[in-house]
């Protein structure tokens, strides 16, 4: 019989530390890609100050534009699935889970046009070092599309 509440007794939390998990690892996730696209931004803006060709300083400023307005979408929904993790009231959980659908809509038209611009543009790349840092960044767009779809 004492085994039987112990594991009643313990249940409620397995079921609340397996709720959180995904939230935690989102969080994670989102923090991990803005730190990426970071260094994406940084890369480029150094590759700049070294490139020959107007072309090439284009391209690159692009990608380090991109980059860096990517790094501040993924640090918001960072911020916001981390807040969403704390909140201890319903009413405020709803809140901040409305926010992050709000940001999830807005994103939804705008992500996939954007890989795809910036993936045709990668793709005309002649500069090997440009289009290879391109397609990372590309890469990492693609993640974090995913990442947000699974919110």
């Amino acid at each position: 019989m004492h085994a039987k509440s112990v594991t009643w007794g313990i249940l409620p939390f397995v079921v609340l530390m397996a709720a959180a998990l995904p939230a935690l690892a989102a969080a994670k996730h989102f923090r991990l890609a803005s730190d990426h696209f970071r260094d994406y931004a940084t890369k480029s803006a150094d590759f700049y100050f070294k490139a020959e060709t107007p072309a090439d300083k284009h391209m690159l400023n692009h990608l380090a534009s991109v980059a860096s307005i990517y790094a501040e979408k993924a640090n918001t929904l960072a911020n916001l699935v981390d807040i969403a993790e704390h909140m201890t009231a319903k009413r405020d959980r709803v809140y901040v889970a409305e926010r992050i659908q709000d940001f999830r809509r807005q994103n939804a038209l705008s992500l996939p046009q954007d890989i795809k611009l910036l993936s045709d543009l990668v793709e005309a790349q002649e500069n090997q070092d440009i289009r290879s840092l391109g397609t990372r960044i590309v890469t990492e767009m693609r993640v974090f599309a995913r990442n947000v779809d699974n919110l």
